[in-house]
């Protein structure tokens, strides 16, 4: 009989970026799970429209409490600046829930993205389960360390020239990067002392995510000359590959494709961006140079009502607004120019298709994302005060116009190429489970040899629990 070993997953499930993460590593886990091992893996969910996806591959889908609408997470969370969740009452009710799960499912570790419920539920529990999480960037207090710029949400800097704002944010100590505002999450520290928690004070989000071993989905290229843990391990980036079903819509291959010199600009800002934001975009295409681009524009009706957007268009040939599903990646091969927020699934679609973007970032660590391929040169990261639609279209033409934009896109995208995040995660999820003792099955020789190509031969540290 084969040993079962039950992994549950913990993520923010209602945004693209956490979930598809998660969906791609999970499968990861299941394609090099050794021989004479089966693993059960199983999502919490509390309303999303990935479940369905979650089903189809194969995992099981746990309706945690409390049960929310899944249409986005600015809505079920009440997210605003330093609080992932707006509101004490639904901090306290999703913990509650997140420990009730893992009190049912029993699992033998828990992975979870940008979730701090994960990591704080399962050190609540009786016995402490393993856990190991995945996320977009190594989120421990040096990365200030290596951060190309002060986070947009320190406002009274954002007035002083680039390099100052560096130095400062450089020099600025250990205790007090701790106690930022924008880092406390002051209504999930109060929802874990009402539920009873006793261990060392969560302080901030780095003591809120801690976890055995974190999987970095990035290109250390990006953190080079940073110090991190040896627990904090670059995989490379993570997200969702096109299935092999999947086709472009013909209206959309109709303005993307045989259009001559005419430029295509895909505009994808996701759940992560608002109403007006989305139709500062819009606006681009009625005035000026925008007259002379063709454009697919994603409406999601969780952010913008798509008849919001037609009205503002007007009557525009050459134009797709749609909220319907588009297989970003075909989409993004198709375009000259991504207009984006700076989530790192969107970001590395775009330029896992070698185009260059124009972004906007909605939180610190999208700017973070857009920051760094602004630096590499795949593209222009417009600050949230100036996403005015002029603006918007001069970082367009600004790329259109200058060739080292895809020159360096394509560079990036080979660099992509190099580093397959999804084998590296799973692997190193295997090589943790093995090294904790988790299951007892010998790793096979076609398994070590993978671990050794990917950089994974090296025995890596398991931490001990606080």
């Amino acid at each position: 009989m084969p040993q079962i070993i039950t992994i549950a997953v913990g993520t923010v499930f209602q945004d693209a970026g956490d979930a598809t993460r998660a969906l791609e590593i999970a499968q990861g886990i299941v394609a090099y799970q050794p021989q004479d091992v089966k693993v059960r893996i199983v999502f919490l969910s509390r309303g999303s429209r990935f479940e369905e996806r979650a089903k189809d591959l194969g995992f099981e889908i746990f309706k945690a409490d409390p049960p929310m609408s899944g249409v986005g997470l600015h809505q079920d969370l009440k997210m605003k600046p330093g609080e992932l969740v707006g509101e004490f009452s639904i901090a306290y009710e999703l913990l509650k829930g997140e420990i009730k799960a893992y009190t049912e499912i029993k699992p033998d570790v828990v992975l979870y993205g940008f979730w701090p419920f994960g990591s704080i539920a399962r050190r609540m529990l009786e016995k402490e389960i393993p856990g190991i999480c995945f996320l977009p960037l190594p989120i421990h207090e040096n990365l200030f360390d290596v951060m190309p710029d002060a986070p947009e949400e320190m406002k009274l800097l954002s007035y002083l020239p680039h390099n100052i704002r560096k130095s400062i944010i450089n020099h600025i100590p250990c205790r007090i990067r701790r106690c930022l505002p924008l880092l406390r999450h002051k209504n999930i520290d109060r929802a874990a002392q009402k539920l009873g928690w006793k261990r060392k004070p969560l302080m901030n989000i780095f003591d809120m995510l801690v976890s055995d071993i974190t999987l970095v989905n990035d290109l250390y290229d990006f953190y080079e000359g940073g110090s991190f843990p040896g627990s904090f391990i670059f995989t490379g980036p993570v997200f969702s590959m096109p299935i092999s079903s999947e086709v472009v819509d013909e209206s959309i291959r109709k303005v993307f494709h045989n259009v001559g010199s005419t430029p295509r600009i895909f505009c994808s800002l996701g759940s992560s961006g608002t109403r007006d934001q989305l139709l500062e975009v819009v606006r681009i295409f009625t005035a000026d140079t925008g007259l002379q681009w063709n454009a697919v524009i994603l409406s999601p009706p969780s952010v913008c009502p798509i008849q919001d957007a037609r009205e503002v268009l007007g009557e525009r040939d050459g134009v797709v607004l749609t909220e319907a599903f588009v297989p970003a990646r075909l989409v993004n091969a198709m375009a000259d120019v991504v207009v984006c927020h700076g989530g790192q699934g969107t970001i590395q679609t775009a330029i896992s298709s070698g185009t260059p973007l124009v972004g906007l970032a909605t939180q610190s660590e999208q700017q973070i994302n857009l920051d760094h391929i602004a630096a590499f040169g795949a593209g222009i990261r417009v600050p949230q005060p100036q996403w005015k639609s002029e603006t918007i279209r001069q970082g367009i033409s600004e790329v259109l116009s200058n060739k080292s934009y895809k020159a360096k896109a394509l560079k990036l995208k080979d660099l992509l190429s190099k580093n397959n995040g999804k084998i590296k995660s799973a692997l190193a999820i295997w090589n943790f489970l093995r090294q904790r003792g988790i299951y007892n099955v010998p790793i096979n020789e076609s398994m070590f040899q993978i671990m050794t190509s990917t950089d994974l031969k090296k025995e890596m540290p398991v931490p001990k629990s606080e």
